[in-house]
């Protein structure tokens, strides 16, 4: 299960910003913590960034006005989450903190309209709290809801005798969308330009930091292109955005093609054209970190005044920053630890480990013993213990001793071979076929409300 993003226009546009670029180095694939958070800066994630330009425009939105803080503090909570393989509704339910009578409750009642075993892969499921009237935690369970297909929307909400169902239903056309552009300063600013939605943005990226470091490899000339699903109404409204199908990153003239593929298991995942995952082992860069303000290696210490190894790479971010988990695996340590301040250690597998310094707190639920996964928000960037200001320090041990994380490698993961590599083969055949055949979207477009040309 990934817990997953917010929902707000400013909270998507953090996303994406906070998203730009984790270069990688995952044991696993990963749940991700993302509750709707109040504050941009504290909504979901994942992955490293190209430069401080964006976080600063964020910066600079206008402040709340009182009514709008008054309004916020009556909004239910809400959190999304991600169905993994093997998940249930009810497993997404009690992750998400629901009481088990209560969400059996809701689950019954939703049997009406959706059966729970139709859950899918990657289907994003919300759950609603009411808010408490002292703003600490959450309220009671209130309703949750899903798409459970492109044009019907089902949910299970609290009524005065348990829960009640409802379905909303809109006959929609799938098409494709098709965007491709030099890059001009950042490649968020030059997507964002070009009308490519902020959570298709972020789910490129995240597949790219494999083998990118978005700080450093992205350079002016260079492009990208993206085809994805989307879904669109009578009118040509955008109902709904769907998989990315085809994406490709050229870097200094070199392209980097990767297709979206469900293997005969039904699990989904990016390959290249080989037909070898993207996936690798430890996400490189684990925060929106903006530039390495300090590398691994002796160094004058800002403090201590005398030259000192400096066993980690730090990440200027400011404080609240949200801190992932570079791969899966068992925290071994949450709290103080001296000149660290606020400590967290992640133990991946008998000999890799990844630990993060200097923050300001920990996510809900983190604490020695529990099982996280990769790109799960596990923390929170701050300037605790010996530090001169907010970052995050980041460390990879191997065998309990740090090494440079910037020169960690690691293989690649799933390989396709066989019929399921003929099959992938086959598929990605169609999708350069389609992706001829599908004219580029255009802004203009967009503003008008026409949808690119159905398939």
């Amino acid at each position: 299960m990934r817990f997953w993003r917010s929902t707000s226009a400013r909270a998507i546009t953090a996303t994406a910003l906070v998203a730009l670029g984790a270069s990688a180095v995952v044991i696993g694939s990963g749940l991700r913590q993302h509750l709707i958070a109040d504050h941009p800066v504290e909504t979901p994630p994942t992955t490293s960034t190209e430069s401080e330009t964006d976080l600063q425009k964020l910066a600079q939105l206008p402040a709340k006005t009182d009514s709008e803080i008054e309004d916020q503090a009556t909004r239910p909570i809400q959190t999304v989450v991600e169905a993994e393989s093997g998940d249930t509704l009810l497993d997404l339910l009690l992750k998400a903190g629901v009481d088990r009578s209560e969400a059996t409750q809701a689950l019954d009642a939703l049997r009406e309209v959706y059966n729970p075993k139709a859950l899918r892969i990657g289907q994003e499921v919300t759950v609603t709290f009411d808010r408490p009237k002292d703003g600490i935690g959450t309220g009671p369970f209130n309703a949750i809801a899903l798409q459970a297909d492109a044009g019907r929307q089902v949910s299970a909400k609290r009524a005065k005798d348990g829960f009640a169902a409802s379905e909303v239903k809109r006959e929609v056309t799938r098409q494709m969308a098709h965007f491709t552009a030099t890059i001009k300063g950042s490649l968020f600013e030059t997507a964002a330009a070009q009308g490519v939605p902020a959570p298709i943005l972020v789910e490129m990226i995240r597949a790219f930091s494999y083998d990118v470091d978005f700080q450093r490899d992205i350079q002016p000339g260079d492009s990208f292109e993206v085809m994805f699903e989307r879904f669109v109404d009578k009118k040509g409204q955008v109902v709904k955005d769907g998989d990315i199908m085809f994406a490709k990153l050229t870097l200094s003239g070199e392209a980097m093609p990767i297709y979206r593929y469900v293997d005969s298991n039904g699990l989904p995942d990016y390959y290249n054209p080989k037909g070898e995952s993207v996936r690798k082992a430890l996400l490189r860069t684990p925060v929106d970190g903006v530039r390495i303000s300090s590398g691994f290696g002796m160094r004058m210490h800002p403090i201590l005044g005398f030259s000192k190894m400096h066993k980690g790479v730090d990440f200027a971010v400011t404080s609240g920053t949200p801190v992932m988990a570079a791969g899966s695996g068992v925290i071994d340590y949450a709290g103080a630890n001296g000149s660290y301040g606020y400590y967290l250690r992640i133990k991946h597998d008998a000999v890799h480990s990844t630990a993060y310094a200097h923050l300001s707190r920990f996510a809900q639920g983190m604490r020695t013993g529990k099982h996280v996964a990769q790109g799960q928000i596990v923390a929170f960037s701050g300037a605790t213990g010996r530090a001169t200001g907010p970052h995050l320090h980041y460390e990879v041990l191997v065998h309990n001793e740090q090494v440079n994380p910037m020169s960690v490698k690691f293989q690649s993961g799933n390989k396709l071979a066989g019929k399921e590599l003929q099959r992938f083969l086959g598929e990605t055949k169609e999708r350069g076929m389609l992706l001829v055949q599908t004219p580029v979207t255009s802004k203009v477009a967009l503003n008008k409300g026409d949808g690119p040309r159905p398939n």
